[in-house]
């Protein structure tokens, strides 16, 4: 087993330990994926029956606002789990939810030195392509970013960030302490542009999840494209 292995499966078993203590309800599956300096962590099936009962009455908006308060709340006992077994102190933490799947994504960005590995797109795909798709998307839900990268974590995962992308409106409603509101209201928009915008194409392999989040204060966005496996 590798270091990144022993990492990957650390983070596994604290995340699905961390989740039930705090959330009351553990997923079914955790998936780590860490390539420094990211540490991405696909949650499988992660309901607990109040939030089910909220969903059956079309109440998503209301589990999602729940869920990003609660993990707000408990945000330092989760950075310092992680850095515990990283080894490095994690600058930043996103997080994202499909509540339709079940599913969700925490996207740690650690302080440490960049596997460059990782820079490398498959030959089989047209980076600028792929980076013209998305900054249509940003175009329509945005502006177009001053900055954006690509980072290929494994073969199923795609890591893409971006920054400069916030409108003037967006500002001054960040200024005005409305962040919860605009980051559930982008997150709608953005996973709904998806369905539209042909990436699978591009990326020869079929999408199976899209997870986003924004830094607002500091205007930049990580996107994590989950790809469904290619068949051997």
């Amino acid at each position: 087993m590798t270091i990144n292995q022993s990492i990957q499966k650390n983070v596994e078993d604290y995340i699905s330990s961390f989740l039930s203590d705090q959330f009351g309800s553990n997923p079914q599956s955790v998936i780590a994926v860490f390539r420094a300096p990211f540490l991405v962590i696909h949650l499988l099936d992660f309901h607990n029956p109040s939030e089910q009962l909220l969903l059956k009455r079309n109440e998503t908006k209301r589990v999602a606002e729940t869920r990003d308060i609660l993990l707000g709340g408990v945000k330092p006992e989760l950075l310092q789990g992680l850095a515990a077994i990283t080894g490095s102190n994690v600058q930043e933490l996103y997080a994202d939810w499909n509540l339709e799947k079940g599913s969700g994504m925490f996207i740690a960005v650690l302080d440490a030195e960049a596997d460059q590995a990782i820079l490398e797109s498959p030959p089989e795909v047209d980076t600028s392509a792929l980076k013209e798709k998305v900054i249509s998307i940003s175009k329509i839900t945005e502006k177009e970013p001053d900055f954006i990268a690509f980072y290929w974590l494994n073969d199923d995962t795609v890591l893409v960030e971006r920054k400069g992308i916030m409108v003037e409106i967006e500002k001054e409603l960040i200024k005005n302490g409305v962040i919860e509101e605009l980051r559930l209201a982008k997150r709608v928009v953005e996973h709904r542009i998806m369905e539209f915008v042909e990436l699978e194409p591009i990326l020869n392999q079929g999408i199976n999840e899209l997870f986003v989040d924004w830094n607002f204060e500091e205007d930049k966005a990580y996107m994590v494209f989950r790809l469904i496996p290619k068949a051997e």
